[in-house]
């Protein structure tokens, strides 16, 4: 029997395409880092909110 996933704090899910190379490079980061693809995306959209709130307050570009 399929499991359910009920989590009220985390309603939403986010999905994205990527190529195989890029899916290689992230399989490597998450061995690396121990952590989860869920865990390593939120700390990748942690990092780049941190930047675009210190470029805002700043007024500098983010850069790539």
């Amino acid at each position: 029997m399929a499991r359910k996933y009920n989590n009220p704090r985390k309603p939403y899910i986010v999905s994205m395409r990527v190529t195989d190379e890029k899916m290689d490079k992230f399989r490597q980061i998450m061995e690396k880092t121990n952590l989860s693809a869920a865990d390593l995306m939120r700390d990748a959209f942690n990092l780049l909110r941190q930047q675009w709130e210190l470029s805002h307050s700043t007024h500098m570009p983010l850069q790539n």
